[in-house]
């Protein structure tokens, strides 16, 4: 099943590109040939044959292409090119069985020749034949002329549908022309049995009767075809009914899906109706809508590494992560160092890249693709080699003249008020700071901080200036408390500790006036006796 699916979607590329229908077509063993009344060149001819399944002019080798020729051509009037030509800066040889001239496939063999008219002139020239004499004619290559003969190889071709008794086929090519005795029959033909209206595609020597993949011919289907549950089904337009083959659409008596209000498909039962929806859908609450089903649910979907399932209306896709890319149906690393996305040096990575700058630069913060200058104080500008006097200095920098020589100077910014309360100069920039109490907004406003506490105080505070590099202290309301119950304990005990040596200092004063010191009195001293008092120790 997998490889029949396959072959169907191979067929959706043989389908005709520049629209010109042949007028009459033959095939015989593993080739095909089509005749197409248009008027071109040579160059023309062929390049429409190419485009047209892979096609060339027809090469007419041996008595029965050339007889296949006579029934090509038997009721056409006019010229006709086959693949015959004198190579460009080519004389004709008369000693030659081809006298110089070659197969549009590049050879010159063959068995069969059937020269006309012939003019032993060393210029560009195409052969071209017609119905009148079947003759060679020499014809100048860039001359139009009445139409051309085109020749297909075919791979894995068909024979005959097996039919009972005198049933008529009617066999329609993908190379445009068709008919009902066809010998030999390309991939991709279609077969309608005329009586019942059945119909069948050509695959791999073998016929696929419809419906087959929508994508291919519609699936065969006479009016549309869609598909329900990843199978696909003919469907008719409303007061219409699918006839037995399962292909063709009549008229539908009493046909209920007229008013069913499905909103994709409709499949008439009996008197009834079943409402059902295409694929990559399923069928509402309602019995009628559809709604989209993730198809990227099913871990099958996108197999692989590298690669993920996006789900998408009615179905899916398989996207490579980022830095991967397709490749062989495989997400493999994506060189994005070919696309050039660095300033200077570019290093591939798995899945991603690197760069990096030359010496004397450095990755710009913005955009870490790009460089720019290493500059401190002051550094030397970059100049265009053609322009010497247009140079440019890094951000921050301007162009300054020093003992006759350009020079890049680092601009202060704090001199020009950038910040509203601090600033500290920087090479090639400047940084900004608050004052206590205040919080930085942007790079450059200060707002005051609104002071809050959970406790209830209302702690005044007198703001002041720190350096832009300190970090300010914070205390936080719950250690706030802590140190004032710590002072209150701390006093208290101080006033216990002055009311205990308070205590001590009167129970001495009371030991003092008790105490007996012999012969001694303690007499009070004034200064009228202090130059007579003295004291007697023993």
């Amino acid at each position: 099943m997998g490889d029949t699916v396959a072959i169907l979607v191979a067929l959706t590329f043989l389908l005709r590109v520049n629209g010109e229908d042949p007028l009459v077509g033959y095939c015989l063993g593993k080739q095909c040939f089509a005749v197409f009344q248009d008027q071109a060149n040579f160059g023309t001819a062929q390049k429409r044959c190419e485009e047209n399944n892979n096609g060339y002019l027809m090469t007419v080798r041996s008595l029965i292409s050339h007889s296949i020729l006579l029934i090509l051509l038997g009721i056409h009037r006019g010229d006709y090119w086959i693949g015959l030509h004198l190579p460009s800066g080519q004389c004709p040889e008369q000693a030659s069985f081809l006298r110089g001239y070659r197969w549009i496939t590049g050879d010159n063999e063959t068995k069969f020749q059937n020269w006309g008219r012939f003019e032993d002139v060393c210029s560009s020239k195409c052969i071209s034949v017609s119905k009148y004499d079947f003759l060679w004619k020499e014809q100048p290559c860039e001359s139009k002329v009445d139409g051309y003969i085109c020749e297909y190889k075919l791979d894995s071709p068909c024979q005959h549908v097996i039919v009972k008794g005198d049933e008529s086929v009617l066999y329609e090519t993908p190379l445009g022309f068709k008919g009902e005795n066809l010998l030999t029959l390309p991939l991709g033909t279609t077969a309608t049995l005329k009586s019942i209206g059945s119909k069948y595609i050509c695959l791999s020597e073998q016929w696929l009767q419809a419906p087959w993949s929508c994508e291919v011919f519609r699936g065969g289907c006479a009016h549309d075809c869609s598909s329900v549950n990843t199978k696909p089904v003919c469907t008719c337009p409303p007061g219409k009914t699918l006839q037995d083959n399962n292909v063709t659409c009549e008229d539908a008596q009493n046909d209920p899906c007229l008013d069913s209000g499905c909103a994709h498909l409709c499949q008439k039962k009996d008197d009834s109706y079943t409402c059902m929806c295409q694929h990559g859908y399923a069928l509402a609450e309602d019995g009628k809508q559809c709604k989209d089903i993730d198809d990227c649910i099913d871990n099958r979907q996108c197999p692989g590494h590298n690669i993920k399932c996006v789900n998408t209306v009615g179905g899916f896709k398989c996207e490579c992560h980022k830095g991967y890319v397709f490749e062989n149906d495989k997400c493999v690393d994506e060189d994005e160092c070919s696309m050039g996305p660095c300033d200077h040096e570019c290093s591939n990575t798995i899945g991603s890249y690197n760069c990096s700058c030359w010496d004397g630069f450095i990755r710009m913060t913005e955009d870490t693709n790009r460089c720019q200058f290493v500059c401190l104080a002051e550094c030397s500008p970059e100049c265009d080699p053609s322009k010497p006097h247009h140079c440019n200095c890094p951000n921050g920098y301007i162009l300054d003249d020093k003992n006759g020589k350009s020079i890049c100077v680092d601009i202060d910014e704090c001199e020009m008020d950038e910040c509203h309360h601090n600033c500290t100069n920087t090479y090639g920039g400047y940084l900004c700071s608050c004052d206590e109490g205040f919080d930085l907004v942007g790079l450059n406003d200060c707002v005051e901080r609104e002071p809050s506490n959970v406790s209830g105080f209302t702690i005044p505070f007198t703001p002041f200036v720190k350096h832009p590099t300190e970090r300010p202290s914070t205390v936080k309301a719950g250690g706030l408390l802590g140190i004032i119950v710590c002072i209150v304990i701390v006093i208290l005990v101080m006033v216990v500790l002055i009311h205990l040596i308070l205590k001590r200092r009167g129970n001495l004063d009371i030991a003092f006036e008790s105490q007996d010191f012999g012969n001694h009195d303690l007499q009070q001293v004034t200064m009228d006796k202090y130059k007579t008092l003295s004291f007697d120790r023993q």
